[in-house]
Order: C-alpha cells, then sequence, then structure tokens
C-alpha cells in the first residue's frame, strides 16, 4: 500500500474515533420524557377507538405505529406508561401478524413483552431488590 493510502485511512479512522467518542456524550431526546400534548391527543383518541380510521387497521396506524413502535425497540429507559391507551394500541398493532413477518418474531416478542411491562403486566421492579 503506499504512503498516500496510508495517510488517508489514518485521517478516516481518525474521524471515526472522534465521532465515536462523541457520541458516548449525546443523548437523543424523543420528547416523551416530559408532558406531550400531541401523545395526549392520540391517548384520548385511543381511549374510544382501537385505530386511527374507522373500519379498522390501515395505512395511518402504519405510518403513527411506526414512529410509535421506535421508541421501546431504540430507547428502552422511556416509559410510556403515561398514556395508557396509546400503549395499549402500540401492542395491539404490535401484535399483528404482518408485524412480526416483517421485522422477525424475536423483535415482535421483546417489543410485546415491553410493552406489557409498560402496560403493568410485565413483572415488578423491587426498590432495592427488597420491596
Amino acid at each position: 500500500m503506499n504512503i498516500i493510502w496510508k495517510k488517508i485511512l489514518q485521517l478516516e479512522r481518525t474521524k471515526i474515533d472522534s465521532l465515536l467518542s462523541v457520541s458516548k456524550f449525546c443523548r437523543y431526546d424523543t420528547g416523551l420524557k416530559k408532558p406531550n400534548k400531541r401523545i395526549d391527543a392520540l391517548d384520548d383518541i385511543f381511549s374510544k377507538e382501537e385505530f386511527l380510521v374507522e373500519g379498522g387497521f390501515s395505512m395511518a396506524d402504519v405510518a403513527v405505529a411506526s414512529y410509535l413502535l421506535y421508541v421501546p425497540q431504540f430507547f428502552q429507559g422511556v416509559d410510556l406508561s403515561r398514556w395508557p391507551n396509546v400503549v395499549k394500541y402500540m401492542k395491539r398493532c404490535a401484535e399483528r401478524p404482518a408485524y412480526g413477518e416483517a421485522f422477525g418474531p424475536n423483535v415482535q416478542q421483546s417489543l410485546v413483552a415491553a410493552l406489557d411491562a409498560m402496560e403493568g403486566g410485565g413483572e415488578k421492579k423491587k426498590l432495592f431488590g427488597v420491596f
């Protein structure tokens, strides 16, 4: 390998290393750790309806649920239990056979388990492992 390529590779490694070290300190804010009027509105809708459009599951649900379902997959620290109707909606969408076919049974099962926990159906954590 000639010296020019070695220098280019060294520069690229330096860039990658600096990006990785910066990413350790960056936190993405989902906007769901604080009160959220948009999610409040969805929670109100799902207190009356199973899906967004009358008649059942639709493309509107594909669009909305796909964004919502990313939260428990990639931001495990975010608790959505203050919006119980949204959690139930997310669970209905994630339990659909087509969701399992699209994302695989492992993703589907772990997502449903995370939503169960938010819904109160999962294992409760004990304070200090005792109470």
